[in-house]
């Protein structure tokens, strides 16, 4: 067997790949990182379990993320919250790896089939971007994906104790991010059963049916026991809406656009790979099929059929695909299996290159993003300096608003984390992109990127600030 395709050479790409997750969690801020990071800890600071709190509000998303990230944010304290947050991401990528290659040694596929599927994985989105990020979305897709996989392990195997899984599973992928979970989990569940008549016994009998029972009535329950404890009890509405919203494009040019731009998208998430069977299968290199071929077929019916409503909606976005990922990666590898040994040596090293390509970025990338945006932590250093402990207010939802604000709760802990802005601020400081309120007096001024952000302060705040009130 010629090196590129040796099992030594596999597992050594493997390795590299998981230990290029270790960088990435002390990168600064990117994006919206810092809902999970604030959220986890105002959930801390208030010990208030059940319901996330964003700036003192009900977020409206449920709190599973939270519960995830907060044991290592105790062990590692406060000030580590983004290391901890994008700990639990990269453990989530990292294991949806590890069981899709059990998934594929279950259904039936070789070791080698496995190991493809696995580097197929790692050499996508997944390992360079989407797969840390300190977002709900890499363990909504290892939960989601966990129960898809684990349906079709019960029609395999023709056992119900896989669906009782499932329904642990989707339950949990609902408790960290959306009821969308049960949508992936029913396409799954009615195309094994179109597909495979001889599993439609097991899919039928009566435990699985109070596995599904159960597994509908775990997120009524959860909405039910959240409003008589008297929290908001809207998430499900809110949820609900949230996805239907998401379905309507704000003009056609923008519903066109995404009909041309999402499936090309999808298949750069996975290039070189993607390219390489497309490339051999178009130039008839295959031969034979793979161990698991028919399952392969359903894999890629369950995978076009959830993709579809991403794809009709004008506001979806490629990581709400996570969860087909690992199906994806899945029919690539299977393909890959098929095509002769030269077209394989080269799928392994267009993912040897995509893991050095990642080193590199771990490199630039922070150098970039801090260009780019600013130094949040700095930024939020000046603030505490000058607030201390005393509460600070804001009035501020972007992005960068949520790095800085991220970085004070961390930096000034046990202090109060930061709250929205009162219909009447008499005291206390604002943190903010506008200048000119009334009866406020500027004591700081920074520059991230291009957004202009401001402190302010009012009434006895402003005794502690080297201004007086304009």
């Amino acid at each position: 067997m010629k090196h590129g395709e040796t099992p030594a050479l596999w597992r050594w790409l493997l390795l590299a790949a998981v230990l290029s997750f270790v960088p990435s969690l002390f990168f600064p801020y990117v994006g919206e990182e810092g809902v999970y990071t604030m959220t986890t800890l105002e959930m801390w600071h208030r010990h208030v379990w059940s319901n996330p709190v964003l700036y003192g509000n009900a977020y409206g998303r449920p709190p599973f993320l939270n519960w995830a990230m907060l044991p290592f944010a105790m062990a590692f304290g406060p000030a580590h919250i983004l290391v901890a947050s994008r700990l639990v991401t990269a453990l989530a990528t990292v294991l949806t790896a590890a069981s899709l290659f059990a998934f594929v040694r279950v259904m039936g596929g070789t070791r080698r089939a496995a190991w493809l599927a696995l580097l197929v994985f790692l050499s996508s989105d997944a390992l360079l971007y989407h797969g840390w990020l300190a977002y709900s979305d890499p363990l909504f897709a290892l939960l989601t994906f966990g129960a898809m996989a684990s349906l079709m392990v019960a029609a395999k195997r023709k056992t119900v104790a896989p669906i009782g899984l499932a329904m642990v599973l989707v339950t949990a992928a609902f408790l960290t991010k959306a009821l969308t979970a049960y949508i992936f989990v029913l396409v799954t569940w009615a195309v094994v059963f179109l597909r495979h008549p001889d599993a439609r016994p097991t899919l039928l009998r009566p435990a699985a049916v109070l596995c599904y029972l159960a597994g509908v009535a775990a997120p009524l329950a959860w909405f039910h026991l959240n409003s008589s404890a008297g929290f908001a009890g809207h998430e499900g509405s809110a949820m609900a809406a949230d996805v239907l919203n998401r379905m309507f494009p704000a003009t056609l040019l923008d519903w066109v656009r995404q009909i041309v731009a999402f499936p090309v998208e999808t298949f750069c998430r996975f290039l070189p790979v993607s390219a390489v069977v497309a490339y051999g299968v178009l130039r008839g290199k295959s031969s034979g099929s793979s161990e698991t071929a028919s399952w392969e077929a359903t894999a890629a019916f369950i995978t076009v059929l959830n993709f579809l409503p991403y794809w009709m909606s004008p506001q979806g976005s490629i990581r709400y695909i996570l969860p087909l990922y690992p199906f994806i990666a899945f029919v690539l590898a299977g393909r890959l299996a098929t095509l002769n040994e030269r077209t394989v040596r080269i799928a392994v090293y267009c993912v040897a290159a995509v893991i050095g390509l990642k080193f590199v970025a771990l490199v630039a990338f922070p150098i970039i993003q801090t260009k780019q945006h600013g130094d949040a932590a700095a930024a939020a250093k000046s603030i505490v300096a000058i607030t201390g402990s005393d509460p600070i207010y804001t009035d501020d939802p972007s992005s960068a608003g949520l790095s800085v604000a991220g970085n004070i709760d961390s930096q000034r802990w046990p202090a109060s984390p930061i709250t929205w802005i009162p219909a009447e601020m008499a005291d206390g400081w604002l943190f903010t992109r506008t200048a000119n309120r009334p009866g406020t007096a500027v004591a700081w001024t920074g520059v991230l990127g291009k957004e202009r952000m401001y402190l302010l302060c009012s009434g006895r705040a402003c005794a502690k600030a080297p201004v007086a009130v304009h």
